[in-house]
């Protein structure tokens, strides 16, 4: 069997009145947003509810009830797990605890919590452990109880530790678990091959009877603990290995640790590695134990991975969490997953299908008819979702563009009319001239309530003007647009707007011909394209480009041409490849930086369709007021 799905009400950030429903597959389930977002909360209710294999010392306390916008504290939670695919073997030993519904098998666990005011002043906090969808079925017993535990992988673990010899120590706690060790606990039957147990004991003799040994135990007693004692109670002291006391002891003696790459010398390994190490152990002993429930929970495995490993782990998640093959003999058994993580490059590795986006205390999963993806989405996004692109899972806000240089600006833009994105928790994320919306449509859902993530297109609306015909040949110009085609243009554009995702479509031709045009920066738009085109990287030659481009753009005003034409003259280098987009970006950013304008006054010098983008990302966005209309007038279409 496994969770089909987690419930929590009144548990910590979620509310009564917006419990949590999260919703598991059998398999891999990753969560995945920005911080404080409730990921770690949703683990948390499965190990409160569950428990999990370990020393984990888990108990509900004040903090963990909901606290509601007026700072009032609830005084209930509820947080529910619930099991399907039970096995007629599951079905029969916790019949008792099961429902029946419509004939189906389930099992709920739950966790209530009360909280109650103490005579002195404090407060109390009650828990129990019941089943039934409310909790107001059978308490669960022991055996239930160790059938349904979670093997918990905590974040920034201390993997070195853990994997020391000392008392209680987590290794320790692992050997002892696995069913291998269940024999070597005593001596061999005669005639059959020695156990942990005899070997340990044979070892405590040889070295019992090795001189220096002997001589040392000799001298304690003998020098010290002889004249330490009274008559009728004397002190005699045993220095061995210590075989003679319990199994767990000789366990707690083990160590687990990487092999030097050279040589037999043993050598620190790193914080990876050591991590590496230990995440095996644990999945280790969650595959030696088939009679109870694989349920393994992670946060954060990308701690002290570099990406390479990070990209490896997660295929070795992917695979331990894959549906077993029934054809296989003694085939792995399928292990159910619920990974949280930060990692662009988890999350890029990840199929798109398991992962779960945690917004505002409320979770959606990507699956499909969850979101307006399309099934040939999701075949598009496997293939080229990467690690750049998979920073839209953790921001508080985005801006998708076409092209490098969007991509280079639009973060000095942002800084120039005083919201920085990175202030705001805002991405840009940079998807080339294909799959603009088909990455937005993640966001979007197909039903239920919008993610509160706002996301900015911002794509070129590519008419040129007639004045650029003889830069583009044979492609269309503005003149040869009829209002209607612009229209349907400037719509096809716009097709995928809302949930909550707005188009911010360029005014005129492309992001560098509209900075261009605008009269307020075009100088300094020429000079960036100017520099481009050099690879010199003297200070004074670079000088005297910036020079040259003032005045060639001067001369273009006093000979009394239009905004247009000289924006067209501006551009055309990059239309025809002279410099790059990139360059051209990072050498007006640099320009920009350097301008002494209030952000009021840079606000009116940019396109305005740039300004609108930046301020609905970063919450400046009045959402009565529609950055381009919903149903488009074709006169209106038509630039000015």
């Amino acid at each position: 069997m496994h969770i089909s799905e987690i419930f929590a009400s009144g548990f910590r950030c979620f509310a009564a009145t917006a419990p949590l429903k999260l919703p598991l597959s059998p398999g891999l389930n990753i969560l995945v947003g920005p911080n404080d977002a409730g990921k770690s909360a949703i683990v948390d209710a499965a190990r409160y509810v569950l428990w999990t294999r370990g020393d984990d010392y888990i108990r509900a306390d004040l903090h963990d009830f909901h606290v509601a916008d007026d700072g009032t504290r609830t005084t209930e939670f509820l947080i529910r797990c619930s099991f399907d695919g039970l096995t007629p073997d599951e079905e029969s030993r916790f019949l008792e605890w099961c429902t029946n519904e419509n004939g189906t098998l389930r099992l709920h666990v739950c966790m209530r919590g009360a909280l109650r005011a103490s005579a002195g002043g404090g407060s109390v906090v009650t828990s129990q452990h019941r089943s039934g969808v409310d909790g107001e079925g059978l308490p669960l017993d022991g055996e239930l109880r160790e059938y349904l535990k979670a093997t918990y992988l905590k974040p920034l673990r201390d993997a070195e530790r853990e994997l020391r010899a000392g008392r209680r120590s987590r290794l320790s706690r692992i050997l002892g678990a696995m069913p291998a060790m269940g024999a070597e606990n005593k001596s061999a039957p005669p005639g059959a091959a020695p156990t942990l147990h005899d070997t340990l004991f044979a070892a405590d003799k040889a070295v019992r009877q090795n001189p220096a040994i002997g001589g040392v135990e000799l001298s304690v007693n003998s020098d010290f603990l002889g004249k330490l004692s009274f008559a009728d109670d004397p002190l005699m002291a045993t220095l061995d290995l210590g075989s003679g006391g319990s199994f767990d002891q000789i366990l707690e003696r083990f160590e687990l640790y990487l092999n030097a790459r050279k040589g037999t010398e043993r050598v620190q390994r790193g914080l990876g590695y050591n991590n590496l190490l230990f995440m095996a152990a644990e999945l280790l002993l969650l595959q030696s134990h088939p009679d109870q429930v694989p349920f393994l929970l992670i946060e954060e495995p990308e701690a002290h991975l570099h990406p390479q490993h990070q990209t490896l782990f997660m295929e070795v998640l992917a695979a331990r969490a894959a549906k077993a093959d029934p054809e296989q003999e003694n085939g792995q058994q399928q292990v159910q997953i619920l990974l949280t993580t930060h990692s662009p490059q988890l999350a890029a590795g990840a199929e798109l299908e398991t992962m779960t986006m945690v917004v505002g205390h409320r979770a959606y999963p990507l699956a499909q008819a969850q979101t307006k993806l399309e099934a040939g989405d999701y075949e598009f996004l496997r293939r080229f979702l990467d690690a750049t692109k998979a920073n839209l899972f953790f921001a508080r806000g985005l801006i998708m563009v076409e092209g490098d240089g969007e991509h280079l600006l639009l973060p000095a833009l942002a800084e120039k009319i005083g919201r920085p994105l990175s202030r705001h928790g805002v991405s840009t994320i940079n998807v080339g001239h294909r799959g603009l919306f088909r990455y937005s449509r993640i966001l979007q859902r197909s039903s239920g309530p919008a993610m509160s993530i706002p996301v900015a297109l911002v794509p070129d609306r590519d008419i040129p003007p007639s004045e650029a015909k003889h830069l583009v040949g044979k492609r269309r110009t503005e003149d040869e647009w009829s209002v209607e085609d612009i229209a349907a243009h400037v719509q096809t554009l716009r097709r995928d707007v809302g949930d909550p995702v707005e188009a911010f479509i360029a005014d005129h031709w492309t992001l560098e011909y509209d900075l261009a045009r605008a009269p307020g920066i075009a100088e300094n738009v020429h000079q960036a394209i100017q520099l481009a085109k050099t690879t010199s990287r003297n200070p004074d030659w670079l000088a005297k480009i910036r020079e040259r481009a003032s005045e060639t753009y001067g001369g273009w005003q006093k000979a009394g041409l239009s905004a247009t034409e000289i924006a067209v003259r501006i551009y055309e280098p990059l239309l025809n490849k002279e410099a790059s987009k990139a360059e051209a970006a990072e050498q007006l950013a640099a320009l920009l930086r350097k301008r002494t304008e209030t952000a009021d006054a840079m606000r009116k010098i940019l396109p305005p369709y740039l300004v609108r983008a930046i301020d609905y990302v970063t919450g400046g966005y009045q959402a009565a007021v529609k950055a381009e209309p919903e149903t488009i007038d074709p006169a209106a279409a038509r630039p000015a």
